[in-house]
């Protein structure tokens, strides 16, 4: 089954410079000196419809064909600051500054399901602070509930992050949030490399070495967000939801390379996270589909439905240049899903969903029709195994075939 990634998804662009102050050692980030007063009676105010929202009865979700897992591949309810999936948006009109794309090898997903409620989650490392797991409306999330914490993800050791890499996640937080998230990549003695902070006000805020930049986020900065970071060697991107906030094309190296990841919760309202997936990859889709065959995570749909949604438009951009640029290539699109569902009906989804991609290519991106053949595979043709998210998340895919 195609997978379900709630929330809003989300190297050219204006990154408008700021000077920020620099970051005291230990655990200072980059918006310490914006940290609003604890106590405050906005604060205690804010923190107290957090436990209202978080710790009421769960609300069961509701069924769907669509598994309840946390990735690319699928559904996603709308986020604050973006319109909710069809709401009008057409995909071939999504700016081109929105061009992330998630990783095709799964090496980390965790959407907290296989914890028990106020415990600390498993595949994490606890660094600072006090967290729990919660419930809210049927979905758990990873909750802050100290004025300030860091978090690791327990990823396999590496010497180094590969040449490509993509970790994601979904946020929510109430005011006052200023500075509520920070994401560092570290070196392996934990020395920071880059880090990014949002909200910075109403800014996503990127350091490394001497560079700074603070990049306005167009909306709401509080309620439920995408955040999602791409490296490309050396470069690494930042966005919030369809907008891309950083782009910077040489972190700095004075600290060596990147091999992790951490994240700081910084705010009394308890901010929360959920849907956390880290992959390797991918790369870009003109080269695979020149060497004959393309498998991409990164086009999403509506659940248990066959509606592409405007996430998907970095790698149909993609395709359609291939085909523009090469016009005499045809391609078969076949999708393929999980074993969560019934096999008829993974079937019949799958089939949809191709000849969705197919038709969006073709009424969108003007590709003649004749140039597609689509077909859908179901749960018949896994590539890892079932029995773990990150299997089921790299079996949801739409492939792309020269004919």
């Amino acid at each position: 089954m195609s997978r379900r990634r709630p929330a809003a998804v989300l190297w050219t662009g204006c990154i408008v410079l700021a000077l920020l102050a620099s970051a005291t050692a230990g655990h200072a980030g980059l918006g310490d000196a914006l940290k609003k007063k604890v106590g405050d009676k906005a604060t205690q105010k804010a923190g107290e419809a957090v436990d209202k929202a978080v710790d009421k009865p769960a609300t069961p979700a509701p069924a769907t064909t669509a598994p309840a897992s946390g990735e690319a591949g699928a559904a996603k309810p709308a986020a604050t600051g973006q319109p909710a999936a069809g709401a009008g948006d057409k995909v071939s009109t999504v700016s081109t500054k929105f061009d992330f794309v998630p990783g095709d090898s799964v090496i980390f997903l965790d959407d907290f399901t296989q914890d028990d409620l106020g415990e600390f989650p498993a595949r994490w490392r606890l660094t600072q602070g006090n967290f729990e797991v919660a419930e809210m409306d049927g979905e758990r999330w990873l909750r802050g509930v100290s004025e300030d914490g860091w978090v690791q993800l327990k990823l396999p050791v590496m010497t180094a992050l590969p040449e490509f890499w993509t970790p994601e996640f979904d946020i929510w937080t109430v005011e006052p949030n200023s500075n509520a998230f920070t994401v560092r990549g570290l070196n392996k003695d934990s020395e920071w490399i880059w880090e990014a902070s949002f909200p910075l006000n109403q800014d996503l805020a990127f350091r490394t070495g001497s560079i700074r930049s603070a990049t306005p986020f167009e909306g709401n900065v509080a309620g439920r967000h995408h955040m999602m970071f791409m490296g490309r060697g050396t470069a690494v991107k930042a966005y919030v939801d369809r907008q891309r906030l950083a782009s910077v094309p040489e972190v700095s190296d004075a600290n060596g390379a990147a091999v992790k990841f951490d994240i700081r919760f910084w705010a009394s309202t308890k901010p929360m996270i959920t849907n956390v997936r880290f992959a390797e990859g991918c790369r870009p889709a003109k080269d695979m589909l020149a060497e004959g065959k393309l498998v991409t995570h990164g086009i999403l749909f509506a659940s248990g439905s066959d509606v592409v949604l405007p996430e998907s438009a970095p790698v149909l951009r993609q395709v359609s240049a291939y085909l523009v640029a090469n016009p005499a290539v045809k391609l078969k699109i076949t999708g393929h899903t999980d074993n969560v569902g019934t096999p008829a009906s993974n079937l019949d989804l799958s089939k949809r969903r191709a000849a969705a991609v197919a038709g969006v290519l073709t009424e969108q991106f003007g590709i003649a029709a004749d140039r597609f053949t689509a077909d859908g595979k179901g749960d018949t043709r896994a590539v890892a195994s079932n029995a773990k998210p990150e299997g089921r998340a790299m079996n949801r895919r739409v492939e792309f075939v020269k004919l």
